[in-house]
């Protein structure tokens, strides 16, 4: 009985940091807003020139680390790194903050969630564990 009662607990718990429905969390994929490729990194200031994306599946498993590729572009770098985002099937950006309406907008199109947080990859990852 105790671990029924805990994963209910964890499922809570994702709804509640999340704002999730039940059907939706199996299907999720997070990115993560990093200023490096380890898990040690911290989660980027911004997400659009975040240098690399860290991509987890809702258990915390890792699926990749994806490097921006939209860094040396003059403008448009948020909306262009949230499409490619979307592309690679991310529901969940993990990000302090977005650098401007442009990318939100990108993001809302594509039913992306922002969810902001600080600290490091391991961190977002260890929420995702519980």
């Amino acid at each position: 009985m105790s671990d029924i009662k805990r994963l209910f607990t964890s499922f809570l718990l994702i709804f509640l940091l999340f704002g999730v429905s039940q059907s939706a969390i199996a299907e999720d994929k997070f990115a993560i807003a990093a200023d490096g490729a380890q898990v040690t990194d911290g989660i980027a200031g911004l997400a659009g020139i975040a240098p690399y994306f860290h991509i987890y599946d809702i258990n915390g498993n890792p699926i990749e680390v994806y490097a921006n590729p939209h860094l040396d572009l003059e403008f448009g770098t948020g909306p262009a790194a949230a499409t490619s985002l979307a592309d690679l099937g991310v529901t969940v950006l993990v990000a302090q903050r977005v650098p401007g309406p442009k990318m939100h907008d990108v993001l809302n199109e594509r039913n992306i969630r922002l969810v902001r947080r600080i600290g490091t990859v391991q961190d977002v990852v260890d929420e995702l564990k519980e």
